[in-house]
């Protein structure tokens, strides 16, 4: 019953911040700046938010990912993500990689913009974060989870100025553009964890891409 509770609660705070987020501001490419820049270079770092995980209730996540006693149980939240996040940390699992290679490639794809070197000054910076990403069951009683994703990209010029700034993010809902997968498919499974990932970075990415 608490379990059930708990997962009552955090969907609808899920519902919140999709609504709060889907006002986010965004500012989009000028005429004149579209006209002046025809390439830009992509910073190789990239800013990563905390990792998000709702599995299906009774879900032992200490014994799936591996953790060790007590370091993860099932119905605590945070030892939950800790255990994932170790997971992720020992199969060498990057989001930031991730999605740093997919909007590239996207963006790449679009020829809107060329990619120039690291080192070429002359050209706009486009700084990609992931506020947040993980996985999270569509509905209370699902079995089956979904990828949960939020890319923000911002183009700045030589001064820091931002030119253009878009995010989109994707939330675990029976709504989700993703095809959900059963969460056995997914724990322990480091492949089909990137898979779904890359998958839903290509999807986001595209969806930016198409307003700069």
């Amino acid at each position: 019953m608490n379990a059930i509770l708990y997962k009552t609660k955090l969907i609808s705070l899920i519902a919140l911040v999709l609504l709060v987020t889907a006002c986010a501001s965004t500012q989009k490419l000028s005429d004149a700046d579209r006209a002046k820049y025809k390439s830009a270079k992509i910073n190789d770092t990239v800013v990563k938010g905390p990792v998000f995980l709702l599995a299906p209730s009774g879900a032992n996540i200490g014994l799936m990912f591996g953790a060790i006693g007590g370091a993860a149980t099932a119905g605590a939240a945070e030892d939950s993500q800790k255990a994932f996040t170790a997971f992720l940390e020992k199969n060498s699992l990057s989001i930031e990689k991730i999605v740093r290679e997919e909007t590239t490639n996207v963006l790449r794809e679009s020829g809107k913009l060329a990619i120039a070197g690291p080192n070429d000054n002359s050209v706009p910076t486009i700084n990609i974060s992931v506020p947040q990403y993980g996985f999270g069951v569509t509905h209370l009683l699902s079995s089956n989870v979904v990828p949960v994703l939020q890319i923000k990209c911002e183009m700045l010029d030589s001064t820091g100025k931002v030119l253009w700034s878009e995010s989109e993010r994707m939330l675990p809902t029976i709504g989700s553009p993703m095809e959900a997968v059963a969460w056995d498919q997914i724990g322990n499974n480091p492949k089909r964890i990137e898979e779904e990932w890359r998958k839903a970075s290509r999807y986001l990415a595209k969806k930016i891409v198409d307003q700069l």
